[in-house]
């Protein structure tokens, strides 16, 4: 690592310590007892509803949480985070709309943003005529939210419904996969 600018280790000390830190919590969330009272864990069936739409896996809180450690750990969570601060942003005060729009727009729609969403020309033009309008509104996003979400819809939230951290969730019994006691047939799943 010593070729490596002092920025660049410093962001991937980062990203290595936080990595640690979503391990710790994607471990503690797997291992919580379905049957204790101070247990955020979701029975099987509630996890199983989160395979039925993406709608369903974000409409629980439990839910959303676990996808976007997923996502951190495949370095894959910017769609992610575009698609929240849009949902976010929607729940704005009209007198806020301006400044949030452009603040999303500057991280994640820009060409060369910070956390740059992958949107087709036509999309990202719009959205800029939307956010520079004099009074965006709730809708200001969605086309690239709607855009954004789809991509994840075919790509990573079906990789989410296939990973270990989803299928440990959904198993009836409740022996951890990497223990090998269980099943691991996810074809119940989908």
């Amino acid at each position: 690592m010593a070729h490596v600018p002092s920025l660049h280790r410093c962001c991937l000390q980062f990203n290595q310590s936080e990595m640690r830190l979503l391990n710790l919590k994607a471990g503690f969330l797997r291992r919580r007892a379905p049957d204790s009272p101070l247990s955020a864990r979701p029975q099987p069936e509630e996890a199983q509803k989160w395979a039925e739409s993406f709608t369903a896996l974000m409409a629980s809180k439990y839910g959303s949480s676990l996808y976007r450690a997923f996502l951190l750990r495949e370095f894959s969570n910017e769609n992610l985070e575009f698609w929240l601060a849009v949902e976010e942003y929607r729940n704005s005060k009209p007198q806020k709309m301006a400044a949030k729009a452009q603040q999303i727009y500057n991280d994640f729609v820009a060409v060369q943003a910070a956390k740059e969403v992958n949107l087709d020309s036509e999309t990202r033009l719009i959205t800029l005529t939307n956010v520079q309008s004099n009074n965006p509104d709730q809708h200001a996003f969605d086309r690239a939210q709607r855009r954004i979400q789809h991509m994840m819809e075919r790509d990573s939230y079906l990789r989410f419904l296939q990973s270990e951290l989803f299928l440990e969730l959904v198993q009836t019994n409740q022996c951890p996969t990497s223990t090998g006691c269980g099943t691991n047939d996810s074809s119940s799943v989908l």
